[in-house]
């Protein structure tokens, strides 16, 4: 058997030892083969096995592109955002909501239809856009310009009247509100009084406002308060208690049309402020009102005390208009 020592390890050369004994074997016959030399797949492994591992590094051109890729987005990134901060700012993007909000206090206007009134009265909701319409049937021409003052010569034997002393949107603390309308009776002609109930015959008032497009507004039997009347009483007055109220010599009452008499669409301070007839720099009236108000009533009284005067009775009608002759030029 050869003595030949082994190589030391598969990727290294037989050492002149080696080959020495390995010639000296051939020489003498019989010796071992040649010293077999590791493959070159044998030493690249045992290098593997030698060779300790590196951690693995990412490749810098991944790198760079992920850095390239979120510099180019950026801007576009900042495009969207504000896109988006813009629609929910316009409420183009819903947000979903637990509950659905609670509307404001106090209606703006009432229904389409005729509906009871807060305090008393029903409104005219079902006659809205109707041109024309008065819950108390009146004369021709009684709604086209207010009638003369007391003062007027034409007006000397012209019996019991109504004008409207003022008007207009009024708000409560509660935040709800109506249009506040004065009333002001006159008997000129006459000493006589004029008492009337405090109902109106059980009958109420009765508003009508018109727009260009008809009724916008409107109730009957709405309750009258009697301011007057309370100071007569004050001052110990005949005729200020009971179930009538003298409102002879300018005395007059007071009725709230709510806003639950409105038709749909329109709110008590924008009608209340066409009700005002347009004016020159002096206060002259210069044209109509965009809306005309009409106020009528009906009373017994009034029709006594018309026949006491040679006059028609007209069913105890009274009415009043907002209407005022224009300025002539």
């Amino acid at each position: 058997m050869s003595s030949l020592p082994p190589a030391q390890g598969p990727d290294e050369s037989p050492s002149d030892e080696q080959w020495e004994a390995f010639l000296r074997d051939a020489m003498e016959g019989g010796g071992a083969g040649a010293p077999k030399e590791a493959s070159a797949r044998d030493r690249l492994a045992a290098a593997r096995v030698r060779r300790p591992r590196r951690p693995r590094r990412p490749r810098s051109g991944t790198a760079r592109s992920a850095t390239a890729w979120l510099a180019a987005a950026a801007p576009w990134t900042a495009v969207a955002a504000v896109v988006v901060f813009g629609a929910f700012q316009m409420g183009l993007i819903p947000v979903p909501r637990s509950s659905p909000p609670a509307p404001a206090a106090g209606s703006a206007s009432g229904p389409a239809e005729a509906v009871s009134l807060p305090g008393g009265g029903t409104s005219d909701g079902d006659q809205c856009g109707t041109k024309g319409y008065h819950h108390f049937p009146l004369p021709a021409g009684a709604t086209d310009v207010e009638p003369p003052s007391p003062a007027s010569p034409a007006s000397s034997a012209s019996g019991p009247q109504l004008s409207l002393s003022h008007y207009g949107y009024a708000a409560d603390p509660d935040g709800e509100g109506g249009i506040v309308i004065g009333l002001r009776f006159t008997t000129p002609g006459t000493k006589k009084p004029l008492r009337v109930s405090r109902t109106l015959g059980g009958e109420g008032a009765a508003v009508e406002i018109e727009g260009p497009d008809g009724l916008v507004a409107g109730a009957h039997g709405l309750p009258v308060s009697w301011p007057s009347a309370a100071r007569a009483s004050a001052s110990g007055a005949s005729g200020a208690s009971g179930a009538s109220v003298d409102v002879s010599d300018g005395g007059g009452g007071e009725i709230v049309v709510p806003a639950e008499a409105l038709c749909p669409g329109h709110d008590g301070d924008s009608v209340a402020r066409s009700l005002v007839p347009p004016a020159d720099s002096t206060g002259t009236v210069t044209g109509p009102p965009p809306y005309r108000l009409v106020v009528s009533l009906r009373d017994p009284a009034v029709g006594t005390l018309r026949t006491t005067l040679g006059l028609p009775a007209g069913g105890g009608l009274l009415s009043a208009v907002n209407l005022v002759p224009a300025a002539r030029s």
